[in-house]
């Protein structure tokens, strides 16, 4: 690793008169070079200069371009061009966002730990407490419902509330609380707690050698704003050994359809075919990852944020029954909806005084504390989306958050038999960024992290050794699901068993587990990525006013247009410009005789704006042109598509009335 030597940019000592040192002659010849070389840096090298004084992680640790040439990936099979994360084409895109205001800054009335509520003195004086005889306390524990056919995922029922005084031992797993003062209702809170349930409390870890496996995700965080925006974080897993996967390319367009093939090694359009067949549908016939880990005694919880918008809740009907032991969404819904506040996009930031992240990473420190403590091996998926979803800049916030909790995580020991992941879908979908080349680039591209027990890299050489190769390949959600199988059973991953893989292996796959090698001919075709969000490709910009480019544009415009028939509520979408375009070029099309572009454009009426991949067949004259993989919406559509309730149109539907 070079050092990285910090220079003072365009200064110069002012003259301060006749009386002032005189340098020997042969002393200026050093410092005009110096001089010069500063002022070269200034000028022709500012923005790689920036990146080296902002304080981000060394460069060896997100691909700079020092150790790959000018490829983060360069393999037979795939090359993806070295981006700087601070780009002058994006950096005005990249500001401090407002902190947080949580409950307008009052502070919370009562706090709990990990088994008990307790009142907080300190806060009586802001809640004008003035006569502890006065405030009369309850709690009430809620669980979730079974929905029936016709309801959502979110039904609850709340018991009698039960009164306490300054403090009470919880065994329940939700409560909410409700202070009175004098008659009067001052203060409400949600609290959870992690009870060992009896279906969870015979599993034990001496059964034979398992790893926990723990996945944190933070939604719409691309590798490189990761970087720029949680600097510290990047620093704290790097010190813990995590592996930083650099070609880790998504499938598609959001959340659910690439969280679905971690889950579950299928695709969405798969998903429909075998057991979610219409949006009505819940997803309890589903297999994923977490039953697997079920059927071998591992405890299983999954939780997020924001799940009003979560992966299986947004525009969908979720889950009939509890899919996992430990289903923290049931709690997130109420509090939300009950002491919710700092609005943002329309969606609360915080819960009560807290930040919503927050309260999530506090019950991960829970789950996985209380885990340990019962020698309960566990599988967890925790996934944020309060902090990120909406906001480029936001993540920042979060930066000191996720290292105290990766470092309280070390610090008690639950790193030393866990797989920690810690990963994104993808990256920003829509918003000024999203206009440029770098925007649609990140937004292909999210993070992902993977760290081994020390003891388990140093007796698993192997595995170890191809997770590290791996980081330097193209990967996929469908990779990162076979590693999830192969973490069922860790301790049987030897050279023997990897190197048999190899040797039994015919033809390519779609799907490596990260533990084994991936071939270094792996193109985004043989893994699964389509075209429109592979990342591989060479890239050249186009005119946007040539005829080719413009009637892929009609094209595409009439693709949606068709996608829409039978809406009649939707208006016919006219192009309105086309904003950019860009021609990619892979070996295995310029041997089909196709070309793919990727177009930006616009449409009226409503202003949307799109991003597509339309593939021309060189030896068609007629009908030439081929709408491949999603049309993404790169800006946002409010409440233009109220009027319609399928969650892939409400992207093109503006709606007449």
């Amino acid at each position: 690793m070079k050092n990285i030597i910090r220079l003072p940019i365009g200064t110069h000592q002012r003259d301060r008169g006749d009386n002032r040192l005189r340098l020997p002659p042969l002393l200026l010849i050093p410092i005009l070079i110096y001089a010069g070389f500063i002022f070269y840096v200034d000028v022709f090298h500012l923005s790689w200069f920036q990146i080296t004084t902002i304080g981000l992680p060394k460069p060896r640790f997100i691909g700079y371009r020092e150790n790959s040439g000018s490829f983060v990936i360069k393999t037979e099979g795939c090359r993806m061009p070295y981006i700087d994360p601070f780009d002058s084409s994006i950096r005005r895109y990249i500001f401090t966002e407002r902190k947080i205001t949580c409950n307008k800054n009052k502070p919370p009335l009562m706090d709990a730990n990990f088994t008990s509520i307790y009142l907080l003195h300190n806060s009586l004086g802001a809640y004008k407490v003035t006569n502890l005889s006065s405030l009369e306390c309850c709690y009430s524990p809620f669980h979730r419902v079974d929905p029936s056919s016709n309801q959502d995922d979110s039904q609850i029922s709340y018991s009698k509330c039960v009164y306490f005084n300054q403090s009470a031992l919880i065994t329940d797993e939700f409560v909410r609380v409700s202070c009175t003062f004098n008659k009067t209702e001052i203060y409400k809170d949600f609290f959870a707690f992690v009870p060992i349930k009896p279906n969870v409390a015979n599993f034990s870890k001496s059964q034979f050698k398992k790893l926990n496996v723990l996945i944190i995700g933070l939604d719409s965080v691309s590798r490189l704003n990761f970087h720029r925006q949680m600097p510290n974080t990047a620093q704290t897993l790097q010190s813990i050994g995590a592996i930083e996967f650099l070609g880790y390319n998504k499938i598609a367009d959001n959340t659910f359809p690439n969280l679905a093939p971690v889950l579950t090694g299928m695709t969405h359009k798969e998903l429909v075919n075998t057991c979610w067949r219409k949006r009505s549908d819940r997803f309890d016939k589903c297999k994923f990852i977490w039953s697997n880990y079920s059927k071998s005694n591992y405890a299983t919880a999954f939780a997020e944020d924001s799940v009003w918008m979560g992966m299986f809740h947004y525009q969908k009907k979720g889950f009939k029954k509890q899919p996992t032991d430990y289903y923290w969404g049931s709690f997130d819904y109420a509090a939300e909806k009950q002491i919710g506040n700092d609005m943002a996009l329309q969606a609360p930031q915080c819960v009560g005084s807290r930040p919503i992240y927050q309260t999530l990473l506090r019950y991960i420190q829970q789950f996985t504390q209380v885990m340990k403590q019962h020698s309960i091996p566990w599988f967890g998926l925790f996934w944020s989306s309060s902090l990120s979803h909406n906001f480029l800049n936001k993540p920042k916030l979060g930066d000191e958050a996720f290292v105290k909790l990766f470092k309280e995580l070390e610090r008690r020991g639950i790193l030393q038999d866990t797989v920690l992941i810690y990963m994104s879908d993808h990256g920003m979908r829509w918003g000024p960024i999203r206009t440029t080349y770098q925007g649609r680039m990140e937004e292909r591209l999210p993070f992902l992290f993977i760290a081994l027990p020390k003891v388990y890299r140093e007796t698993h050489h192997q595995a170890s050794a191809n997770l590290n190769r791996n980081s330097k390949r193209l990967t996929s959600p469908f990779d990162l699901h076979e590693t999830l199988k192969d973490l069922l059973d860790p301790y049987s991953l030897s050279q023997e068993v990897l190197t048999a893989r190899v040797l039994k292996r015919n033809g390519t796959h779609r799907g490596y587990s990260l533990f084994e090698p991936i071939p270094d001919n792996r193109t985004c075709a043989t893994a699964g990525i389509s075209s429109h969000w592979c990342t591989c490709q060479k890239s050249v910009a186009v005119n946007a006013n040539s005829s080719i480019v413009n009637n892929a544009t009609k094209f595409i415009v009439q693709y949606i247009n068709n996608q829409l028939k039978g809406y009649a509520a939707c208006a016919k979408l006219a192009l309105f410009e086309i904003s950019n375009a860009h021609l990619h070029t892979a070996s295995d099309q310029l041997k089909g005789g196709t070309e793919d572009y990727t177009i930006v454009f616009r449409t009226r009426p409503g202003d949307g704006h799109f991003e597509a991949t339309v593939r021309r067949n060189l030896r068609r004259k007629e009908s030439p042109f081929e709408v491949v993989g999603t049309i993404s919406r790169i800006n946002l559509y409010g409440s233009q598509s109220v009027c319609i309730t399928d969650f892939h149109l409400k992207l093109y539907c503006y709606c007449i009335n």
